[in-house]
């Protein structure tokens, strides 16, 4: 469970794209100011320009990309917790069917037109069955 909670690579790579950002955006702002006080070739400048800006957009994406799994990441461990909670409350296995409990572990239940139910856990584990 330890493991489905840690993001540590994903908050490392975080501070490599924000300290990767910032150098991007310290290289357009350099850039600009000597092409403000310097007489520059304004094809080169703008061909310059063009490549840091698009870098940062990319870094930008990569950025927001890692906070969704991030943000992913820890509503997973949630529902998982609260997975395990639920069947923390069940002392011991019912022997006759439990709709509470069939309700916190099965996600849904797909019945096919050749007799299959397979039944879809909120874990994302399947069993099929015959009926």
């Amino acid at each position: 469970m330890d493991n489905l909670a840690d993001s540590s690579a994903i908050e490392a790579e975080l501070e490599a794209v924000s300290r990767e950002k910032e150098v991007t955006a310290g290289l357009i702002q350099r850039l600009v100011d000597e092409n403000a006080t310097r007489k520059l070739d304004q094809h080169d400048y703008r061909k310059k320009y063009d490549g840091y800006a698009n870098r940062y957009a990319a870094l930008e994406s990569r950025e927001n990309s890692l906070e969704k799994e991030r943000e992913r990441k820890e509503i997973q461990y949630d529902i998982f917790s609260g997975f395990i909670a639920g069947l923390e409350e069940v002392r011991e296995l019912p022997v006759d069917f439990n709709e509470k409990l069939f309700h916190r572990l099965v996600d849904y239940a797909t019945v096919h037109s050749d007799g299959r139910v397979v039944f879809t856990f909120c874990n994302g584990a399947e069993v099929s069955t015959e009926i």
